[in-house]
């Protein structure tokens, strides 16, 4: 989750800041449309299903951050420390509350994600306690925003890791599973939960972007700050668009 920088690489495509810079703008008008705009204003289901990019990205640089951090107890660190204060922006924006026990923000989702890789990955954990710990976060993250999906989203794209396409493929078949099936199953027999949730296919425009990584960190010439961008925006713009929420929406 490191780099920024909004120009593609001169392999062509766009590099890792780039697409960031593009998940955190989605993120940004999401949040937007959730926390302001009415469930039926004509913008809102166009601007969610745009806002359908930003965590998955995310995920896809977990996996990458994973095996191209130098430093992976600072990589934890970092997270664990921005969950920490995005808790508080997180309720206060969806709950009015500074404080909600059993609600956590996205920022905690990466951070059980990249544990989750991380025990895909490492030697200390025997075989057979592997899949018991994954269960146990996968626990952990039903009580944060995007909840087990995220987890799941990072580990289609750590196990098909080494071919693009092939990443793609697998986080598109668990996007489907987990988030589109249930809509599709509903509206088989209510049309109307389609009407009203449609945006939900967004999770599939992610697979785009990835497709257009060049592999590229991107952002060199300001790498001393950029990396912070994600991690410093997410909690300021909730308390902003909270503030705004509880001033002058309610």
């Amino acid at each position: 989750m490191d780099g920024t920088s909004v120009t593609s690489d001169r392999r062509g495509g766009l590099s890792a800041s780039a697409i960031k810079y593009i998940a955190i703008i989605a993120m940004f008008f999401d949040h937007v449309a959730y926390l302001l705009l009415p469930g039926e204003a004509l913008a809102y289901a166009p601007i969610r299903f745009v806002g359908r990019l930003t965590a998955p990205i995310m995920c896809f640089f977990i996996c990458e951050g994973y095996h191209h951090t130098r430093d992976l107890k600072k990589y934890f660190l970092r997270l664990g420390v921005f969950a920490f204060i995005s808790h508080f922006a997180f309720t206060y924006a969806c709950h009015g509350k500074l404080f909600v026990i059993g609600t956590e923000s996205v920022i905690a989702t990466l951070l059980l994600s990249l544990l989750a890789v991380h025990i895909v990955n490492t030697d200390r954990v025997d075989k057979a306690l592997k899949l018991p710990v994954l269960l146990a976060v996968l626990y952990f993250a039903s009580f944060c925003d995007w909840g087990m999906d995220a987890v799941l989203f990072t580990l289609a794209f750590e196990f098909a890791r080494g071919k693009r396409s092939v990443q793609v493929l697998a986080y598109a078949a668990t996007a489907f599973v987990r988030r589109l099936l249930p809509v599709i199953t509903l509206a088989a027999k209510d049309i109307s939960v389609l009407r009203r949730n449609w945006y939900v296919f967004g999770v599939l425009l992610p697979a785009g972007l990835i497709m257009l990584y060049n592999g590229e960190r991107g952002g060199e010439k300001h790498k001393e700050w950029s990396k912070w961008v994600f991690y410093v925006f997410y909690p300021a713009h909730l308390f902003v668009l909270g503030f705004i929420k509880y001033k002058y929406f309610q």
